[in-house]
C-alpha cells in the first residue's frame, strides 16, 4: 500500500531533513530572510545524507550534484527576490535611505536648487549647439557650397562652377 511505503521509506528519510532545517532556522533568526532557500537546502541535505552513498557525497554542494546541473541547464533558476536576499538590517537601511531621499527632495530649498540646475543645463545645451553650428559654418568654404549643390545635382543641372568651366572652354578657340 502507498501509506506503508510512505511510512517505511519516505518519512524516515525526510523527517530528519526537516528537523535539521527547523533547527537552523530557530538558531539563526536572520536565516529566515537571508539567503536560505529551503528547497535547495533540503535537496543538498538529502543528497549528502543518502545512506547508500554517504561517504562519497559529504563534500558535495548543490551546484555539484549531477541531476541538479542537468535541471539548471534546461531551466536556470531565477535569482531570489530582493526581500529574501536582504537581511532585516539591510532592508531597514534601504527603506530609510529611500524615505530620507524623498523627504529631502520635497524641501523647498532643494526644489529651487534643482530648478536652477535645470536652467543652467538648458543654457549650456543652447550654448553648445550654437558653438557647434558656428564651427560647422566656419569650416564650409564657397567652393564646398558650389561642389555640393544638392538641388542642382538632383535635378540634373550643372552648378555655376561647372557652367563657367564650359563657357571658358567654348570661348577658347581651338589651336
Amino acid at each position: 500500500m502507498p501509506i506503508d511505503i510512505l511510512k517505511q521509506e519516505l518519512l524516515p528519510t525526510v523527517l530528519p531533513c526537516v528537523n535539521e532545517l527547523l533547527k537552523i532556522i530557530k538558531q539563526d533568526k536572520e536565516y529566515e530572510r537571508e539567503k536560505l532557500n529551503s528547497l535547495n537546502w533540503m535537496v543538498e541535505f538529502l543528497y549528502r545524507n543518502n545512506p547508500r552513498h554517504k561517504e562519497q557525497r559529504q563534500d558535495m554542494e548543490l551546484l555539484d550534484i549531477p541531476f541538479v546541473q542537468k535541471i539548471l541547464a534546461k531551466r536556470p533558476q531565477a535569482p531570489l527576490p530582493l526581500h529574501l536576499r536582504l537581511t532585516k538590517g539591510e532592508a531597514a537601511t534601504l527603506i530609510q535611505a529611500g524615505v530620507r531621499g524623498y523627504m529631502a527632495r520635497q524641501d523647498v530649498h532643494v526644489q529651487s536648487f534643482r530648478e536652477k540646475i535645470k536652467k543652467k543645463q538648458s543654457a549650456a545645451i543652447i550654448i553648445q549647439s550654437a558653438w557647434r553650428g558656428h564651427n560647422v559654418r566656419a569650416a564650409i568654404t564657397d567652393t564646398d557650397l558650389c561642389d555640393r549643390d544638392v538641388c542642382n545635382l538632383y535635378y540634373g543641372k550643372k552648378s555655376a562652377v561647372e557652367e563657367e568651366g564650359e563657357i571658358e572652354e567654348v570661348e577658347t578657340p581651338p589651336q
